[in-house]
């Protein structure tokens, strides 16, 4: 029979249990599973099983008298948080929450089975409590039951089943920089005109526009409708891909995405193979189904026929413009939420414009150019840019995996060699395909060609003059990091980066500095610029060296505590961040977010940003003792007490908050006796004795005493407050202390 109590520990509690324990009966040497079940009331919350290496109690079912427990407690899913107060991640429960935990019988059990649990709301925590609930099993006599047996040492049985149940609970800007949006944007408008470029698109233009002309009969007002439904069904799939995207992961969670080594590795690989299809060695082909899509279009007419062919346009060219529709959500990750939305809706204007300049203008249809071996130059010439793309993915995952191969100087000589060949084939020295089986050798080069031709031999000379060592701004972008597989000579501003965000902060406080936050990712692009082409400036360096430096990566399969500071701290996860902290308070003076366009306002932004933080007083917190009380009482300034704990959540954000903040801490400095007393051990006797002569049990207590060691009872702080209160209290504090050494 399954008996249920319930127990209160102690005095009335947020929080009420129920015990359990099947099987009942049970005989002496079987498994047997305790379940309690806590209801916790509103505001407050109850911590996981989960340990933290710092912060509040964990909950545990922990002894049971008669019983051996095997495994540990387990729990169902906990709410997770990263705590920058604890600066960890914390667990807890909030309504309702349920703990297990398997025993084996060693003879009749106790009545009883003890649990160690902590609870807070955002004011005040209790301290951790051991609490005896009330249990009932009857033990029966009999050998043990095969389904309840104690597993064998390393068999997978129950012992392991709870384990892995332990491990299944366990935790799994301000400002932007400017341009960001609008380069992106100007990006999505040049895919998308270039994309018309492309041999799948290009010969369809004229051909659907004259096709439109001759069903217009010379109705202006016709071709326009029939143009603009045609367009209507192109931009509402490349929108609806961008709504997808944006409705799913949104930009942020591209950015997660795009870090991916397997998706950079895929998308290596599907390049290639464009590439190779754009060179004509192998042939892609669209399922036949899609002429039975442009047919429905046909026979419905009409605004959805028309829509429908739009549609089958745009999937019959996926061949084309699924490299530059695939490139621009890439470089959407990290940006606003709505950005690969906005992406696809400018590609896709720009990839109908010509079906609604020419409908608007027919006259002009005449002077769009034939295709012909031109088009395939253009062709084989976009396949060189998807080759040259490629390993640019190929890199990203190369960086993950920190397999340390594609170094800057063999991407940038692969890139000259790829470049050089895209400028012989343009001249004509390098020939294959259509252009090998139409054109003469020696054929006169055009002087737009010939144009475009100079433009690759000028991209390659620019990666060999990389390959000498020297800088190539306009590709940094696309590079590893300096120092990266030993090449190159680590960070381009010259100054060390710590890696560490707390050796770092404590760096800071001890030096006195400010400390400026990079974070960054090996797939990030923009990261990439700011460090090679801004950082090294003079100015920016100048200010850069007023600060002790951190550099977090956050994309790296590694990189999720980074990830979660990153969030919880600066309230983003866009890449580039810049952050400022000020490392007497932790706290935030200002961020920076997106590529730096503007390095004069950035040297500005570190400037304002370093004079900002410029460290206040801050009081220095002596250990609580009577000695130390009593010496104080010789003097003139009023006492501050602060009752806290390693568990007490609201303690460590007054702390942080409200003792360190610019507007209370020179008060407390200049004009208090600053105490602290440790009740981390709340039930030891030092505690038990503080706790009886102030007339407290709850943490957070600040007591305030007059000079003569008298407390001001109304000034007494129990829980959380803010600010501006407890700026109140210390002037009311000190205006007491007045009196009453003016009354000695």
């Amino acid at each position: 029979m399954l008996l249920m109590t319930t127990a209160r520990a102690g005095t009335p509690t947020p929080v009420h249990f129920a015990a359990s324990v099947r099987p009942s009966p049970a005989r002496v040497g079987e498994v047997v599973t305790v379940t309690v079940k806590a209801s916790v009331d509103p505001g407050w919350h109850i911590y996981s099983v989960v340990p933290a290496a710092t912060g509040p109690a964990t909950t545990a079912i922990s002894t049971w008298q008669g019983a051996e427990p095997v495994g540990p407690t387990t729990e169902d899913a906990p709410i997770q948080k990263f705590d920058p107060n604890f600066q960890t991640q914390v667990a807890y429960h909030e309504g309702t929450a349920t703990f297990r935990r398997q025993f084996r019988l060693a003879g009749a059990a106790a009545t009883s089975v003890s649990l160690h649990y902590q609870t807070c709301n955002d004011h005040v925590c209790l301290p951790p409590t051991d609490a005896a609930l009330p249990i009932s099993l009857q033990v029966v006599p009999g050998a043990v039951r095969p389904e309840y047996a104690p597993p064998a040492p390393n068999s997978g049985g129950a012992g392991n089943a709870t384990e892995e149940g332990a491990a299944s609970s366990a935790p799994t800007a301000r400002k932007m920089g400017a341009g960001g949006l609008s380069v992106f944007l100007l990006a999505a408008l040049g895919a998308g005109l270039l994309a018309l470029i492309t041999p799948c698109v290009f010969p369809l233009i004229p051909i659907t526009l004259t096709n439109f002309v001759k069903q217009a009969g010379g109705d202006r007002g016709k071709l326009v409708r029939l143009s603009g439904g045609y367009a209507l069904g192109i931009v509402a799939l490349y929108v609806a891909l961008g709504g997808i995207v944006t409705a799913t992961v949104g930009a942020t969670g591209i950015n997660k995405v795009a870090a991916n080594p397997y998706v950079n590795l895929g998308i290596f690989v599907v390049f290639v193979v464009f590439a190779l299809s754009f060179f004509e060695t192998i042939q892609l082909t669209l399922p036949a189904n899609l002429t039975a899509l442009q047919a429905a279009g046909r026979r419905h007419g009409g605004t959805l026929g028309l829509v429908l062919l739009g549609v089958t346009f745009v999937l019959a060219s996926f061949t084309c413009t699924a490299p530059f529709v695939g490139t621009l959500l890439v470089a959407a990750a990290g940006g606003e939420r709505f950005r690969p939305l906005l992406g696809t809706l400018v590609f896709a204007l720009a990839f109908v414009s010509p079906f609604l300049v020419f409908a608007a203008f027919p006259q002009w249809i005449a002077r769009i150019p034939k295709g012909g071996v031109w088009l395939a130059r253009v062709k084989a010439a976009l396949g060189f840019v998807e080759l040259a793309a490629a390993l640019k993915f190929l890199s990203n995952a190369d960086q993950v995996w920190q397999w340390r191969l594609l170094t800057q100087p063999v991407l940038l000589a692969a890139w000259a060699v790829i470049f050089v060949c895209a400028a012989l084939y343009l001249w004509g020295t390098l020939r294959f395909g259509v252009v090998a089986e139409t054109e003469k050798p020696g054929t006169r080069v055009p002087a737009p060609r010939a144009a475009f031709a100079g433009l690759f031999f000028a991209l390659a000379l620019y990666c060999f003059w990389g390959l000498a060592g020297r800088q190539v701004a306009l590709l940094n972008a696309f590079l590893p990091p300096s120092g990266y597989g030993g090449a190159g000579s680590g960070a381009e501003d010259g100054l060390p980066w710590l890696t560490d965000y707390n050796a770092a902060l404590a760096q800071a406080k001890a030096e006195g500095k400010p400390l400026f936050v990079d974070f960054t990712g090996v797939t990030c692009t923009n990261c990439r610029w700011n460090e090679k082409n801004v950082f090294p400036r003079g100015d920016v360096r100048g200010e850069l060296s007023r600060y002790v430096r951190v550099q977090l990566y956050t994309d790296r399969p590694g990189d999720v505590p980074n990830q979660q500071l990153q969030l919880a701290k600066f309230g983003d996860v866009a890449l580039p961040l810049y952050g400022v902290v000020n490392p007497q308070t932790g706290a935030v003076v200002d961020q920076y977010a997106g590529t730096i366009t503007d390095a004069p306002g950035f040297t500005h932004f570190l400037a304002k940003s370093r004079l900002a933080s410029a460290a206040p007083a801050i009081p220095a917190w002596a250990a609580y003792s009577p000695q130390v009380v009593a010496s104080a009482t010789q003097g003139s300034k009023p006492i501050i007490i602060d009752f806290t704990a390693d568990w007490c959540v609201n303690c460590k954000e007054i702390e942080h908050d409200v003792f360190d903040s610019p507007a209370v801490a020179p008060t407390l400095a200049r004009d208090f006796v600053t105490l602290r007393a440790d009740l981390t051990q709340w039930g030891s006797p030092a505690s038990v004795a503080l706790q009886k002569q102030y007339g407290f049990g709850s943490l957070p207590t600040i007591v305030i005493l007059d000079p003569s060691g008298k407390e001001i009872k109304p000034l007494r702080v129990t829980g959380r407050l803010d600010v501006q209160e407890f700026g109140r209290r210390l002037q009311k504090a000190k205006g007491q202390a007045q009196a009453t050494v003016a009354a000695r």
